[in-house]
């Protein structure tokens, strides 16, 4: 028999997981590691997943979110959500126009009946915000002394006393 060439054995690092762990959190391929250790890209993935480390789509994921346009105030985002639920709506709409089958003007229904939820909600949440500045403003109103309750006449009323004490005091 001849001598067989047999292909150059690629020495294998023991499995480190806790090395893979923090390979895994940067950008290197997965093959890569994968081949570094023996390893296949589905065992790493499965691994990562059993022990809860951050994959790299939810990273992904997390960027795109951090970098998304949109505001996260609550006001912007009531108004984003209700013209997502007219448009929606709009859309339903539409369908509901068109003939089609009970199935699908059922499910359009239940959509409603979601969306109305929804809206209920999105009023909820209105009041509560326009409660809660109210409530700020009263309350930034009695640490100013600006007491709303008192009239213009209280005022000059209160003025008028308060300069008949400085002229008495400044007589004396």
């Amino acid at each position: 028999m001849p001598d067989s060439v047999l292909p150059e054995t690629i020495e294998l690092k023991p499995v480190d997981w806790a090395r893979i762990a923090q390979v895994y959190q940067t950008e290197e391929k997965l093959a890569v590691i994968a081949s570094e250790y023996g390893l296949t890209v589905q065992k790493i993935v499965a691994h990562a997943q059993r022990e809860g480390w951050l994959l790299r789509y939810e990273r992904q994921q997390a960027t795109k979110q951090k970098r998304s346009p949109g505001s996260t105030d609550p006001a912007t985002l009531r108004k984003r959500l209700t013209a997502l639920v007219e448009r929606q709506i709009a859309e339903i709409e539409g369908r509901l126009a068109e003939a089609g089958e009970s199935r699908d003007h059922e499910r359009d229904a239940r959509t409603l009946s979601n969306l109305t939820r929804t809206l209920d909600k999105l009023i909820e949440l209105k009041r509560a915000a326009a409660a809660e500045r109210a409530e700020a403003k009263r309350i930034r109103e009695e640490a100013s002394g600006n007491d709303s309750a008192k009239t213009d006449d209280a005022l000059r009323h209160d003025l008028a006393r308060r300069l008949a004490r400085i002229a008495a005091a400044s007589t004396n």
